[in-house]
């Protein structure tokens, strides 16, 4: 079986030119969308405005080193962020910054190593992906349970229903219509409010 294609979004945050060319080069045309930004500011921007998978930062930035920028953006939901860090300041970037899940690549880097590390980084994306995908599944199962249970009790206050009973007859409301449990709870409470 062949795995799936997908398509990602970058953010490439730079204030050198070279860096960003030669990171860019990396990032095939057909896997990746990439914007490109000079310094954090502008970063923070674009992360406002658009969902990013991954986001590299080459330290120092113009405005700020870079750690902030990568703390700040590793808390958005499914952004995997990468800072590469000058190697007299490796270590102290590394302490700094793993415990917030960003990825550290020590200055200068061989293409092969930072090929290597964007693999993984993808690698990363996907888990995060299906992480996010049972949380989601998760919290609609929650949110069905919720409103279910709100039903039931509006039948067990308005029908003089047992808790059993009133879980079956949303059951059956449900089945008889075709429809899901969450669907025939909504009902029931749409009649009575």
């Amino acid at each position: 079986m062949a795995l799936e294609q997908r398509s990602y979004r970058a953010l490439i945050v730079s204030k050198s030119g070279k860096f960003t060319t030669a990171f860019g080069s990396l990032l095939s045309v057909e896997q990746f969308q990439k914007d490109n930004v000079q310094n954090a500011g502008q970063a923070r921007r674009s992360v406002l405005e658009k969902s990013y998978d991954l986001v590299v930062v080459n330290a120092p930035l113009n405005d700020e080193f870079g750690t902030r920028l990568c703390m700040d953006i590793s808390l958005s939901a499914g952004t995997v962020a990468v800072i590469f860090a000058p190697s007299e300041v490796y270590d102290e970037i590394v302490h700094k910054v793993t415990p917030h899940g960003v990825f550290v690549i020590k200055k200068p880097a061989s293409q092969q190593t930072i090929v290597q590390s964007l693999s993984l980084l993808i690698s990363a994306r996907e888990r995060l992906r299906s992480v996010e995908k049972k949380a989601g599944k998760a919290q609609n199962k929650l949110e069905e349970i919720r409103v279910v249970n709100r039903a039931k009790w509006l039948l067990i206050d308005n029908e003089d229903m047992s808790e059993n009973d009133a879980h079956k007859y949303i059951e059956k409301a449900a089945m008889d219509a075709g429809i899901t449990k969450m669907q025939a709870a909504q009902i029931i409470i749409e009649k009575y409010q």
